[in-house]
């Protein structure tokens, strides 16, 4: 039998199931096919980086010991014997949805409808649903293939990274704050000094990723990025090298004085100013992991703070921008390039962001800022820049 969960699962999921689950959730079998196909491999990694320690691992241990979830694999999948049934599964697998993902429930529900077109509360409903199927199909395979619960599940889980790189929805990682890898562009490309060290899918340990975090965090603050336009700093009031604003929805801004934050809300609040399609901010708070897509844990506040500036501003609309050096293939930089454009948007909008008021776009090596024969001139070339295209 095979160990790729991703693979048994969907083999259960035929098209007559999609149908169903569209018919239950009140959306389009098309949305509801998309979403089922980004949904599954999130709940497993979820499960991945929920196992990957051992109080997640005994959670994980405990709730297959206690629960017989191959009849809902029976129940959700094959008979699907009506709303009764249905609900049944469905307040089951929310309180599976808390145990996998905790607090990052919402946000990995609200990147679902933003990628799918489902509706949040769709989204939310599906993965609920999902989940114990996803639990009744490891729980099978583990008995199939002879893998003990206590003493073989952590490494069963683990394996199941190499599995799922190309199948995660980009942002993912951003929102569960793991290494979860959405799908990597191919090929080799420019390393990246001023970001963490390249690191494989498999979870790495929290500590050890945000000490790392921190200080690249400092490395790269030394040598901000300025946008391609000089753009003045808005009237606001300072604190040392802060600024800080309380929007006019309620939320206290701090960020750096010399940040895009404060940059952007000056252009935003400046009505002499006319929206510029070369007029870009420079994002200097946003950090990846060498070589792919995934936002480090020291960008959240600046994502935060750019959620937040958009709904204090309901109409302004935005686009992101991805850059490289021109270091390796190009193709590669140009892909590499717009999935960290989209993880940025993807993001913003699983904050809570409406997906039609946030553009991206990946650029390559095009548009320098710097010049790319200097190790310095490099690093500053690979940047996220942000325009407002509507205020």
């Amino acid at each position: 039998m095979s160990n790729n969960l991703l693979e048994l699962i969907n083999e259960h999921i035929s098209r007559d199931v999609v149908t169903k689950l569209a018919q239950f959730l009140g959306e389009s079998p098309q949305n509801t096919a998309t979403a089922v196909s980004s949904a599954v491999p999130s709940i497993i990694a979820g499960l991945v980086n929920k196992g990957s320690d051992s109080l997640g691992l005994t959670s994980i241990q405990n709730i297959l010991k206690q629960h017989n979830f191959e009849g809902t694999v029976g129940n959700l999948l094959e008979e699907f014997t009506g709303n009764e049934s249905i609900s049944n599964i469905l307040r089951v697998g929310s309180g599976l949805l808390g145990t996998v993902f905790g607090n990052k429930s919402e946000g990995v529900a609200n990147l679902l409808a933003a990628n799918t077109g489902i509706g949040k509360s769709s989204a939310t409903s599906l993965l609920g649903l999902l989940m114990p199927v996803v639990f009744g199909v490891l729980s099978k395979t583990l008995r199939s293939n002879g893998v003990s619960i206590q003493n073989g599940l952590a490494g069963f889980l683990s394996n199941q990274s190499g599995f799922l790189k190309s199948f995660l929805p980009v942002g993912l990682a951003s929102i569960i704050g793991s290494a979860s890898s959405a799908k990597a562009a191919p090929g080799p490309i420019a390393d990246d000094p001023s970001h963490n060290d390249g690191k494989t899918w498999t979870w790495v340990l929290l500590s050890l990723l945000l000490a790392s975090a921190w200080g690249l965090w400092n490395h790269f603050n030394t040598k901000a990025v300025e946008p391609v336009a000089t753009v003045t700093n808005a009237v606001s009031t300072t604190v040392s090298d802060f600024f800080e604003k309380t929007l006019s929805n309620g939320y206290a801004l701090k960020a750096s004085k010399d940040g895009v934050e404060n940059k952007l809300i000056g252009f935003i609040e400046d009505s002499g100013r006319a929206v510029d399609k070369d007029l870009w901010f420079n994002m200097n708070g946003i950090l990846f992991e060498t070589g792919n897509a995934i936002l480090l844990p020291d960008s959240k506040p600046q994502v935060a703070n750019i959620a937040e500036i958009l709904k204090a501003f309901p109409n302004v609309k935005i686009k992101i921008g991805g850059y490289t050096d021109n270091t390796g293939n190009a193709s590669t930089n140009l892909a590499l390039s717009n999935d960290r454009a989209t993880t940025v948007r993807n993001a913003i909008v699983a904050l809570g962001i409406d997906a039609s008021r946030i553009e991206s776009e990946g650029y390559g090596s095009e548009f320098p800022v710097a010049s790319n024969d200097t190790d310095a001139g490099r690093q500053q070339n690979r940047r996220i820049d942000v325009r407002v295209t509507a205020k």
